[in-house]
C-alpha cells in the first residue's frame, strides 16, 4: 500500500467521528435510568426527549477574509422526563438521565456557527434532584457515561444568539460508559457499554434541539447563576447579546447511534491498510 492510499485510509477512520451520515439511530433499546435492576428498564422506541438550557459566550474575531467571525463557548444543562414524544418513563424507576456539556466552536455573525470540540456527560439523578442548587442544577456525582463532541452547528443572528426556533445539531462520540444503564435487549444482558469499550466499537450521541433566546423577564434566576458558576466566569450573570454573554432554552431528542455495516467494513479495511503499512515501515 503505498503513502497516498494510507493517508486515504487514515482520513476514513478519522472521519467517522466527525460525521453521523452513515450511521443508524438506535432504535427499541433499553434505558434503566437508576443503573441497579431496581426498576424495569424502559423501552427507548427512537430518542430521549429532553429540555434545559445553556450559557453561550461569544468572542468576536474578526479577520481579512471574514470580519463577521467570532468563536464561542457553551455551558449547559439537560434533563429527560419522557422519551419518544412524551411517552413516560417506566413507573417504578428511581432515577432520571440527565446531562452537562461544555461545547465550543466557530461562526459568522448572521451566517452559521459550528461546534468543534467539547465534552458532554450523562448522570443519573434521583427523582427531583434536577433544578435543585445541589452540584449544578441539581446535576452532581459520577457521570455514568461521556461523549466527546466531534461536530454539529446551527444558524445564527447577527448578534450571534440562534435563529428562532432554530434547529442545533450536537455530533458525540462515547468515550466511557458504566454498565448497567444502557441495553439492546429488554432482558438487559447485552450491555451497550461493551459496544463502548470494545476495541473497535463506536456509539454515537446526536443531539438535535430547538434553541431559543430567553429574555431576562424569563430566565430562571437559580439556572443563571449555576451555570454562570460551571462555566467558571468571574463576576455576576450577564445575558445580554450585546455583550457577548446569553442564555438560551434547549428543547428537542436525544438519540444514540450506530455506524452502518458498510462503514465499519471500510474503517476495517483502512485499519488493515494501516498496519500492513506500519509492519511494511517496521
Amino acid at each position: 500500500m503505498n503513502l497516498k492510499k494510507t493517508i486515504l485510509a487514515a482520513a476514513v477512520v478519522a472521519g467517522l467521528t466527525a460525521s453521523t451520515a452513515a450511521n443508524a439511530v438506535l432504535t427499541n433499546w433499553y434505558l434503566d435510568q437508576d443503573g441497579a435492576g431496581a426498576g424495569s428498564a424502559t423501552n427507548i422506541i427512537s430518542f430521549l426527549d429532553i429540555t434545559g438550557g445553556a450559557l453561550i459566550s461569544i468572542t468576536p474575531t474578526p479577520t481579512t477574509g471574514n470580519p463577521a467571525a467570532f468563536s464561542f463557548t457553551e455551558w449547559g444543562g439537560v434533563t429527560s422526563k419522557s422519551h419518544d414524544f412524551g411517552i413516560d418513563y417506566a413507573d417504578n424507576q428511581t432515577a432520571q438521565l440527565s446531562s452537562l456539556f461544555k461545547a465550543t466552536g466557530n461562526g459568522t455573525f448572521g451566517g452559521s456557527a459550528s461546534f468543534s470540540g467539547g465534552i458532554l456527560e450523562l448522570y443519573s439523578l434521583g427523582l427531583g434532584a434536577w433544578g435543585t442548587a445541589a452540584g449544578t442544577f441539581g446535576v452532581t456525582g459520577t457521570p455514568i457515561a461521556t461523549f466527546e463532541i466531534t461536530g454539529g452547528g446551527l444558524q445564527v443572528n447577527p448578534d450571534g444568539t440562534p435563529i428562532a426556533n432554530g434547529q442545533v445539531q450536537i455530533v458525540a462520540k462515547a468515550t466511557s460508559m458504566t454498565a448497567g444503564y444502557f441495553f439492546e435487549d429488554a432482558a438487559k444482558t447485552k450491555d451497550l457499554s461493551s459496544l463502548v469499550s470494545a476495541p473497535d466499537g463506536l456509539l454515537f450521541g446526536f443531539a438535535t434541539t430547538n434553541a431559543n433566546y430567553i429574555p431576562n423577564g424569563q430566565l430562571n434566576p437559580i439556572l443563571a447563576s449555576e451555570l454562570l458558576d460551571y462555566s467558571g466566569i468571574p463576576g455576576g450573570v450577564v445575558n445580554d447579546p450585546t455583550a457577548g454573554r446569553f442564555y438560551v432554552s434547549n428543547n428537542g431528542q436525544y438519540r444514540l447511534e450506530v455506524p452502518e455495516p458498510s462503514t465499519l467494513a471500510l474503517a476495517g479495511l483502512a485499519l488493515v491498510g494501516l498496519a500492513a503499512r506500519r509492519r511494511k515501515n517496521a
